[in-house]
């Protein structure tokens, strides 16, 4: 009954329309006669005597629901002094116009807080607005990257598969490159989130100059160049542009070998070995033999190229620049066997690293053939790449080699090694290794007793394959009267007839 009644009364909307009245009365107060001023005041009055009449039945029907004494105490003390004073005040320590004026400032203070709840919730729409706006806006230069970016693979692969394109196409391919270019450039100034679209931009045109001169190389314009200036000076250029070329991906290559293929060989040891250091060290050893028996074979091969090419040469550019020439067209690794088992009989003759007994060093043939492929191919690069020399307990080189996350960065001896560094002719590191570094570290690992499953069989090359190693770009230290090519028949065996 009494939920209904204040229901009823909230709905009618009563004080608002006392409100209005007042405000009527006061904005139109000077322009009223005296007469129609009273009928207002009155019209205010007889509608405040009706609100007040209500409260009033609401007051008895709260009083009934709460029971016989139910608010006996507020009433005492607030409504009867109220009715003593016979309406006139509400309070014993506020007049009528104090009261007035704390109703005015409580009302203003509502309409306040309604305005300032209305602009609110307008900012707050707005700010939605722009941010779906934004969104939109980065949804599409997403997009349109996207396409871009499909765009520039589409054009490196038609690239690399056009070994007989022309000049036309480079340029078309550079104007593609500017045209993009303009269209990043238009891109970032609508929004500052592509900024690193310029980044991608400039690696995009470093691969295409690679390609472009990966292009020249592969179409055999070297050869024209050759032919009509053959000087030292062009001869150079062409070997440098050769170089940075295959450079660029042999280094990008060992970075991958040491990413993902060793981590597939730990995978492989570790099925066999739980020692996770031992492991580590194995691998590292299989990268130092790899690169080992690759430049000994390589320099079997450069011997035989020089040896066959010293009787037939002819013309103003030197030998050894023929030898360099005919090695970057026809150098490449054919007999990949024949090194993968030098670098097992040395794995099974080292000193240092141990496995047992009834496991062979044969599970890493995987990871080895990759290894041999990439050290033959630094080898054969007119400015060959090596890996540094590396020996447990030296001195840790922070310019050659990096801790890893085990390590005592105050230990000054490195414990063992688990990457080698990469390095150019002169003397400069291109990737840095790995080393572990620890306190006590042993200096030297006893040697250890052969295994009886891992008998070496002496090849016919050499008893080890450390020995009577030449220098890289030396024809020293070959067998005199072998053939040009591992196998016969093969592409680098019938070239030799253009020399």
């Amino acid at each position: 009954m009494m939920a209904n009644s204040l229901g009823k009364l909230a709905e009618s909307g009563a004080f608002g329309l006392m409100q209005d009245r007042v405000e009527k009365w006061n904005n139109n107060y000077q322009l009223n006669t005296t007469d129609q001023n009273i009928s207002l005041c009155i019209e205010i009055i007889e509608l405040t005597s009706r609100l007040q009449g209500q409260l009033f039945s609401l007051l008895n029907l709260c009083a009934l629901e709460g029971g016989e004494y139910a608010g006996c105490d507020a009433l005492k003390k607030r409504l009867l002094p109220w009715l003593s004073s016979g309406f006139a005040i509400s309070t014993a320590h506020l007049s009528s116009d104090t009261s007035l004026s704390i109703i005015a400032e409580s009302t203003e203070k509502e309409r306040q807080i309604e305005n300032l709840q209305e602009e609110y919730e307008k900012q707050l729409d707005e700010m939605e607005s722009d941010l779906n706006k934004s969104q939109s806006l980065a949804d599409n230069l997403s997009a349109e990257l996207d396409k871009t970016q499909a765009q520039l693979n589409t054009e490196r692969e038609l690239s690399l598969e056009d070994s007989i394109a022309k000049d036309d196409q480079v340029k078309s391919l550079q104007s593609r490159v500017l045209a993009l270019q303009g269209e990043v450039n238009f891109y970032k100034n609508r929004s500052s989130v592509i900024d690193d679209y310029e980044i991608e931009s400039q690696r995009l045109r470093d691969e295409i100059s690679l390609l472009r001169e990966e292009k020249a190389i592969l179409t055999g314009r070297n050869d024209l160049i050759l032919a009509s200036s053959p000087s030292t000076k062009t001869n150079f250029l062409t070997g440098e542009v050769f170089q940075r070329v295959r450079q660029t991906s042999l280094v990008s290559r060992f970075s991958d070998l040491f990413a993902k293929d060793r981590m597939d060989a730990m995978d492989v040891l570790r099925n066999h070995c739980q020692d996770h250091e031992l492991n580590q060290k194995i691998v590292f050893t299989c990268v130092q033999e790899a690169f080992h028996a690759a430049k000994v074979a390589f320099n079997r091969y450069r011997t035989k190229v020089f040896s066959a090419l010293q009787d037939t040469h002819v013309g103003p550019e030197p030998l050894s620049d023929a030898v360099q020439k005919y090695i970057n067209k026809n150098g490449q690794l054919l007999d990949v066997h024949s090194i993968v088992e030098d670098v097992l009989t040395a794995l099974n003759r080292h000193p240092v690293i141990s496995f047992p007994a009834e496991v062979n060093f044969r599970i890493l043939t995987l990871f080895i053939r990759e290894v041999v492929k990439v050290s033959w191919s630094m080898t054969a690069l007119p400015a060959p790449l090596d890996i540094a020399p590396a020996r447990e307990g030296e001195l840790f080189s922070e310019v050659k080699y990096r801790r890893t996350y085990d390590s005592e960065y105050t230990a000054p001896l490195v414990a063992y090694y688990i990457w080698p560094a990469l390095m150019n002719n002169k003397g400069d590191v291109l990737l840095k290794g790995e080393a572990v570094t620890r306190r006590g570290g042993a200096l030297a690992s006893p040697r250890r007793s052969r295994s009886p499953s891992r008998a070496v069989t002496p090849r016919s090359r050499s008893p080890s394959p450390r020995r009577n190693m030449a220098s890289p770009m030396s024809p020293a230290g070959s067998r005199p009267g072998s053939s040009l090519s591992p196998r016969p028949g093969s592409a680098a065996s019938s070239s030799l007839s253009l020399y």
